[in-house]
């Protein structure tokens, strides 16, 4: 059904300060910068490592600005992904129509978290692969939030439809991080007991560095502000989160990759 996950999507308020944060700052490539055919829309893809985050353009201010939705580039017509998923119960927003670029065909739909996922035809490849970052390490995921009625149906999602593997799965007592893959990138789903159903699903994008502190120290000389790092209730490792140019969370981690990462094993 799907060939990869194509992109995050962050709809930004001032497209140069987003641009410079993430290409800039974070030593992000532009990969792709296209404009609709009426000049209203512009699209700017940002390639960090092998992660992609597309900016929208949005209103200065604007009340939807920040994380806005996870893209699939389709390995079939997208006319029958459309229908397949409709067949599921998949409620579309955006039937398949026209990209406002004018490169391919998109729609839009709901999964069973809330997230807006978006499915895409198009040739076109714009992915640097095996692109390397001076201070990211890895793209490491994309993570979406998931309540008690909706972790077994996303899981099945992403494994059985979309074709994901699972990567890790990370337990404590009253949280579950299940991290899905698809070639080189990832999402997490994160379901803890409990959960208010009224949160965003969408929740952050996370990237591994080789030091939290060191991270926090590059970012506030570049003006970004920034927390003190907190040590991860997995142990063994610190997060930094950030809040990006349009509210959006970045999540900094410092433990190995997924794969090589073991939980520190608890004196009885």
């Amino acid at each position: 059904m799907i060939k990869e996950l194509n992109h995050v999507a962050v709809r930004s308020g001032d497209m140069e300060k987003t641009i410079h944060f993430y290409a800039d700052i974070l030593g992000g490539k532009v990969i792709r910068d296209a404009v609709s055919p009426d000049g209203n829309s512009r699209f700017v893809y940002v390639q960090i490592a092998e992660g992609v985050i597309e900016l929208i353009k949005g209103k200065p201010g604007a009340p939807n600005l920040g994380l806005q939705h996870v893209a699939f580039l389709l390995d079939e017509p997208i006319g029958e992904v459309h229908k397949k998923l409709v067949d599921m119960g998949y409620n579309f927003t955006v039937v398949p129509k026209l990209a406002a670029s004018g490169d391919g065909y998109l729609a839009f739909f709901e999964d069973k978290s809330g997230v807006i996922f978006e499915i895409i035809e198009r040739n076109e490849d714009i992915r640097i692969r095996g692109l390397k970052n001076e201070r990211i390490e890895e793209f490491d995921h994309i993570s979406i939030r998931v309540t008690d009625d909706t972790y077994k149906a996303c899981e099945d999602f992403y494994l059985n439809t979309l074709g994901f593997q699972v990567r890790r799965i990370l337990s404590k007592p009253n949280s579950v991080m299940s991290y899905y893959k698809f070639g080189p990138d990832t999402i997490e789903t994160l379901y803890s007991v409990g959960r208010p159903k009224d949160e965003k699903p969408l929740g952050h994008i996370a990237m591994r560095v080789k030091d939290c502190y060191e991270m926090k120290a590059y970012l506030e000389s570049m003006g970004v502000v920034c927390p003190e790092p907190k040590e991860s209730g997995m142990g063994g490792f610190h997060i930094l989160n950030v809040a990006g140019p349009d509210g959006e969370i970045l999540e900094f981690v410092d433990r190995p990759a997924l794969e090589e990462y073991q939980p520190p094993v608890k004196e009885a």
